[in-house]
């Protein structure tokens, strides 16, 4: 699953909820992007955890909405984009049709001018699925500019380390010392230390500076 790491997933899941009694809608998922539209973490409320793995595994690669949003940086929904042909679609079939979502919108969230993330609120209800129309999406729509610049105050993640490795990085490329990264992350010195060694292994440097240096070049480029 594309969950958020455990220092991001109460901030995640907090954006989510919010989104989902602010819209009115039965669900929501919230989706952040890589730089090269590559979906990074997200999480998804109003949902049992079987349609979540069975979107993220079966449901992604197959989304018709998904695709239009990400061909032209513009809000979607099944209602404005397929209409009666929804049911028909192989996303309904494979994924939402056994758990009785009648349809959802997509909403594209912007870092400046770059598509940095989606976010998804779906309908389970004839009342709800009536939102989903071309005037509804625009009024749906605010929900996204708010979480736009709460999403990318976020802390952004390196994809080749573990949560732990990133709060390191992310600390000692602030500036802290190993014994204030340590009180930090209420752990010891000898951990940060063995950290901070699995980190200049990984990025092939030899010093805190220069391990640093990559971590946050490679957060600008991904």
């Amino acid at each position: 699953m594309l969950a958020p790491p455990k220092n991001m997933r109460s901030e995640f899941e907090t954006l989510a909820d919010s989104a989902l009694r602010n819209s009115g809608m039965d669900s929501v998922g919230l989706y952040r992007f890589t730089a090269d539209r590559k979906f990074d973490c997200g999480v998804i409320r109003g949902m049992p955890d079987t349609f979540v793995r069975r979107y993220e595994v079966s449901g992604i690669p197959v989304d018709p909405v998904l695709a239009d949003l990400l061909e032209t940086g513009l809000p979607s929904s099944t209602e404005t984009l397929l209409g009666d042909r929804w049911e028909k679609s192989i996303l309904f079939k494979r994924v939402s049709g056994e758990f009785g979502l009648t349809g959802f919108a997509a909403l594209p969230l912007y870092d400046a001018s770059r598509l940095s993330g989606v976010l998804y609120l779906g309908a389970l209800t004839q009342a709800t699925k009536a939102k989903l129309s071309f005037r509804g999406i625009a009024e749906l729509s605010i929900q996204a500019s708010a979480l736009s610049t709460a999403l990318i105050r976020l802390p952004k993640q390196h994809h080749a380390l573990t949560s732990r490795q990133n709060e390191v990085a992310r600390l000692a490329s602030a500036g802290l010392s190993n014994r204030e990264i340590a009180e930090e992350l209420h752990t010891g010195e000898a951990a940060v230390r063995k950290h901070l060694k699995a980190l200049n292994r990984i990025f092939g440097t030899t010093s805190r500076g220069a391990m640093a240096a990559r971590w946050r070049q490679d957060l600008e480029l991904g």
